[in-house]
């Protein structure tokens, strides 16, 4: 079936410009997907491909709290359950030897149990209060790491996490795990991609756009932000647990308010309307730090710079800027 909020002919076809467009989407996406899957071919800088290894995690983190901001609420608390899978998943592996697919597997359904749960409290507050409780959530989570010892092992953290392994190919190369975290932010994209395509996605924006008046048509708003929370956080948590397993260490700085600012900060500057916007944020402010590691004096003053300049000229994101041209080359001014 076609998407139902483009127009078609009289015959059930997409016009030509439409159809075109589509195509051309789809052809791009394919050609970005190949160029990605041959970089370690082309890379051979170890750095390089940790930065690239990072941005495919954090685009996970983003297109994971989009789904979240897709029903109207934002999580300044968001870090927190990526750090509770990771700890679950490394205290696994360490102590009862699962496997960690088999951990991570385990940290994404426990997170998205715990939100659940606490969705059904947390989801009563709405705007200011439901972003405040989820900065002291988060701030709850990592005293528990730091304070519980005898579990977490406090500032220490967990060392010797063993690197995930496919059929007993161990992926503890940066470039073997680059495949990996590839093939999953592709399973996470489709994956949401389908969501919100499918009756929920349309619940999901029609509740972001006005929840009275959603409420009053009938959809159970309260049920469907419990799915979108717990849908986000538990692939947060399996995020967290993929990453606690990457850098074979977790503690309670790996995962903190500033890493829940920063995906927010991703997913604003790529565009908070499309998952294609929390990619291309994560892509962007991944390596830019590292990029102004050069200028040590300037490098916030540039950094926030930046970011200013992104949020002035295209307030709809990055993902804004292929609209942006194509309105452009059509003579009409593109909208701010």
């Amino acid at each position: 079936m076609h998407d139902p909020r483009l127009p078609t002919t009289g015959s059930g076809r997409l016009p030509g410009s439409a159809a075109g467009r589509t195509w051309a989407v789809r052809l791009g996406a394919l050609a970005a997907l190949l160029a990605a899957a041959a970089l370690p071919h082309f890379v051979s800088n170890q750095f390089y491909m940790h930065m690239a290894n990072l941005a495919l995690l954090n685009a996970i983190f983003t297109m994971s709290l989009g789904l979240i901001a897709a029903v109207g609420q934002l999580s300044l608390g968001h870090a927190a359950f990526a750090a509770t899978g990771a700890y679950i998943s490394a205290l696994g592996a360490l102590h009862l030897k699962l496997p960690p697919l088999l951990g991570i597997a385990a940290s994404g359904l426990a997170t998205a149990l715990v939100a659940a749960i606490l969705g059904k409290i947390l989801l009563r507050l709405r705007g200011v209060y439901f972003v405040l409780v989820t900065f002291l959530a988060g701030q709850v989570v990592t005293l528990v790491a730091l304070n519980w010892e005898s579990v977490t092992r406090g500032a220490n953290g967990l060392v010797g996490i063993p690197p995930i392994s496919v059929l007993g190919y161990s992926l503890g190369a940066r470039a073997q795990f680059y495949y990996f975290a590839l093939a999953a932010f592709v399973g996470v994209f489709i994956l949401l991609r389908a969501l919100m395509r499918s009756q929920y996605g349309r619940a999901f924006r029609s509740i972001a756009e006005n929840i009275e008046l959603a409420e009053s048509s009938g959809i159970d708003a309260s049920r469907y932000q419990v799915i979108a929370f717990a849908i986000g956080s538990g692939i947060a948590g399996a995020a967290g647990a993929v990453m606690a397993h990457y850098i074979r260490y977790v503690s309670p700085d790996t995962f903190t308010f500033h890493e829940s600012v920063a995906y927010i900060t991703m997913l604003v500057v790529g565009g908070r309307q499309t998952l294609t916007g929390a990619v291309l944020g994560a892509a962007f402010l991944t390596p830019l730090p590292e990029l102004l590691r050069g200028f040590v004096s300037m490098q916030h003053i540039i950094y926030g710079a930046v970011l200013v300049s992104v949020l002035i000229f295209l307030p709809g994101g990055l993902a804004s800027i292929g609209h942006r041209i194509a309105k452009m080359t059509r003579g009409g001014r593109p909208r701010p």
